[in-house]
């Protein structure tokens, strides 16, 4: 993980979407940026988490904490934050599946229409029983 500070001068909207919290269980984190933003200019990235705002420690705030904090800052905003390192390995080859795709055969069906009809259509006279042993309704 790399961890790294950022300064951003206001005043807000700073161009950025905040995600999780104590609240949820779940680490503060940048969830969207707005492109051409503050935040997206200053180099912060999508999935970086929330380590501190304005020198304070992040990890215990909730989620409402954090947007107040945030907004309590009006013309500078100081990140920490931490982001991933990517990994360094070969691109992997796409995977193919290693048998062919099950194929369906459709079977004609007496339950299904022979013919096509349009809908309140009356039923041809001669029409065969249902399923269920009924008649369809006739007007």
């Amino acid at each position: 993980m790399d961890s790294f500070k950022v300064v951003l001068e206001g005043p807000a909207p700073w161009g950025f979407r905040l995600q999780g919290g104590k609240d949820f269980n779940v680490p503060l984190s940048i969830s969207r940026l707005t492109p051409g933003g503050k935040a997206a200019q200053a180099g912060v990235a999508v999935g970086d988490w929330v380590l501190s705002i304005d020198g304070e420690n992040a990890g215990g705030l909730t989620h409402i904490e954090a947007q107040n904090k945030i907004r309590a800052c009006g013309e500078c905003l100081s990140l920490g934050l931490s982001r991933a390192q990517q990994a360094q390995s070969k691109p992997q080859k796409a995977m193919t599946p290693a048998t062919d795709p099950p194929r369906y055969t459709f079977a004609p069906s007496a339950s299904l229409n022979k013919t096509a009809r349009p809908f309140g259509a009356p039923p041809p006279a001669d029409s065969a029983p249902q399923q269920n042993g009924c008649r369809p309704p006739t007007s």
